[in-house]
């Protein structure tokens, strides 16, 4: 499912700052096109309404709840980073039983907690996986939360400086990124999914530095969880294979079914994979004209891609793809809730994780994981 127009008029509501909470139930969303305008979004018999003309006579979700709903999620992103520091131990000694508070530090994103141990007589700073970042933690999350939600990283550096008093530029904020992407990924790479017996394939094309690069995709029916995303230049045979290989090292088990358009190069694929001299069981492939309805899944997938790549006008070169398509597979996977599977993660339908996470319960598990 991809983000709606609503859904992108009100990721620019959020950061123009446009919403004032008023009490648990009530937030106030000031127009985007009229300042002095402004409309009521309150929660009322277990559903969000809105005073706006547009709620009234579609009676759906309008902007100015979307907006609301992303504002509530920035500060559970808050609330759940006050947490992180709340039991600092001694980097010595590894002890927390003689750490008292000793002052602040002062940096360009406010005060620091600084720490002293009794025992050690050693003053420290506690940040956990966060060690050595200038900037507050949630402003981090935060980015990469609405980087891969369809927010461009200019307005990412407004909206940092209008919220958190924090002046960074894009560049620092496509670091963030590419630094925690990268710390998620080697934790979700040891991952192995329990998938259904289908599995969809397909491509589509991306603009890189003004030339097309393919983007290939290998997608759990079920679960809709994604399998595999594979970037490269050509649309070959080889290519498919490698998105193949893919998918079946980051599971337990090979699909009984595989389906794809009418492209040859999942053909030949397919029969190089899934040969007596493979060890691998026999697979139908449902391909061509007779996939019409077959591959919707994958193709609400690309409108999801594609929604979101829109946004970016194009990537400057192949580095900066290959780590957008680690990310996002990272956030469809993990974090973006699907009303198909009743507002679960595929993680969580493929039973990966038992609740759905964000961000930073992820950073925080690969930093664990990952010592």
């Amino acid at each position: 499912m991809t983000l709606s127009k609503r859904e992108m008029k009100s990721l620019e509501l959020l950061m123009n700052n446009n919403v004032t909470q008023v009490d648990q139930t009530t937030f106030i969303v000031n127009s985007q096109h009229t300042p002095s305008k402004s409309y009521k979004v309150a929660w009322n018999r277990k559903k969000w309404i809105c005073n706006c003309d547009d709620y009234l006579k579609h009676k759906k979700t309008c902007k100015h709840i979307h907006a609301v709903r992303y504002y509530l999620l920035l500060q559970s992103i808050t609330s759940a980073v006050k947490h992180i520091n709340e039991e600092p131990c001694c980097p010595k000694c590894k002890s927390k039983e003689f750490i008292i508070k000793r002052g602040y530090r002062y940096n360009k994103s406010g005060p620091v907690q600084r720490y002293y141990c009794k025992k050690c007589m050693v003053k420290f700073t506690y940040r956990t996986t966060f060690k050595g970042m200038k900037n507050k933690v949630e402003a981090i999350v935060s980015a990469l939360d609405l980087y891969f939600r369809g927010v461009s990283l200019r307005q990412l550096a407004e909206h940092l400086e209008l919220t958190y008093g924090i002046k960074v530029s894009h560049g620092t904020i496509y670091n963030w990124i590419k630094r925690y992407v990268q710390l998620v990924n080697k934790y979700v790479d040891g991952l192995r999914v329990n998938p259904s017996e289908r599995w969809h394939m397909d491509d589509t094309l991306i603009k890189v530095s003004g030339r097309h690069m393919v983007v290939w995709a290998l997608l759990d029916s079920e679960t809709r969880y994604l399998l595999a995303l594979h970037v490269s230049g050509k649309r070959g045979a080889e290519e498919a294979q490698r998105l193949i290989q893919k998918g079946l090292n980051a599971t337990k088990k090979s699909p009984s079914e595989l389906v794809s358009d009418g492209l040859d190069s999942y053909r030949i694929a397919i029969e190089k994979e899934f040969n007596p001299k493979m060890g691998r069981g026999d697979v139908i492939h449902i391909r061509g004209p007779l996939t019409v309805g077959f591959n919707n899944k994958m193709e609400r997938f690309h409108g999801v891609l594609k929604n979101r790549v829109k946004t970016m006008c194009r990537f400057q070169n192949g580095e900066t793809a290959k780590t957008f398509a680690k990310g996002f597979e990272i956030y469809y996977n993990f974090i973006k809730r699907h009303k198909a599977l009743n507002g679960k993660t595929p993680a969580v339908a493929a039973g990966l994780t038992e609740h759905n996470e964000g961000w930073l319960d992820l950073i925080l598990k690969a930093d664990e994981h990952n010592v």
